[in-house]
């Protein structure tokens, strides 16, 4: 993600004192996600995106606490969408979107917002280390709708930009079985034991003897 992200890109008028208590409230929550104190941080940082709805990390921090409270999933993927809405062409955000729509089953939607994610990285660059996983959910997504071939290509660019990867590795080739190619499944397979997955075996010992 770019830097020129970070600001919003509707105009927001914010007091010097709004600002920098939503500084600190931030750096508050951040402490509290790092005990393991989820609730209490996401509870905080509500009032921050209340007030102060162009501040930029309390998205993202809003999400990394919300996603481990159940009643607050809803409310973190209603707030993601609003700040989309704000920082346009935020991948990261769409991406973080994305993870919590997949976990709820709603794959065509957060097919969507992987693509957007991908789009955006395009403009953004794609030099953010988190870029690679944004392939790799999506291409996740058509695995569990049974769109194996669309998945495919993206397990391809998310190995350009993670070599080596070998969870990428073991879903690709579950993709290539169920496409038919079963010699590239077997290749993907092995090469995933050789780097140390423990989840081929048990494809290799049906499908590849």
């Amino acid at each position: 993600m770019n830097f020129t992200n970070l600001i919003a890109q509707e105009t927001f008028e914010v007091e010097i004192e709004v600002r920098e208590n939503s500084f600190v409230i931030n750096n508050t929550a951040v402490d509290m996600i790092q005990k393991g104190q989820y609730a209490s941080a996401a509870r905080i940082l509500e009032k921050v995106l209340d007030d102060d709805p162009s501040y930029h990390a309390a998205y993202l921090n809003f999400y990394r606490a919300g996603s481990n409270v159940e009643e607050k999933k809803e409310k973190v993927i209603q707030v993601l969408r609003k700040g989309l809405q704000i920082f346009k062409e935020d991948d990261e955000m769409a991406y973080y979107l994305g993870n919590l729509l997949q976990k709820q089953n709603r794959l065509k939607e957060a097919i969507e917002a992987y693509s957007d994610a991908i789009n955006f990285s395009k403009i953004n660059g794609e030099d953010y280390p988190l870029v690679w996983a944004y392939y790799f959910n999506r291409g996740n997504c058509y695995l569990k709708s049974n769109q194996h071939s669309k998945a495919i290509p993206d397990y391809n660019y998310a190995l350009q930009l993670s070599p080596g990867n070998p969870d990428i590795l073991t879903n690709r080739g579950f993709c290539h079985y169920k496409t038919n190619n079963r010699s590239e499944a077997c290749a993907d397979w092995y090469m995933a034991k050789e780097l140390g997955s423990s989840s081929t075996a048990r494809y290799i010992q049906s499908f590849c003897q």
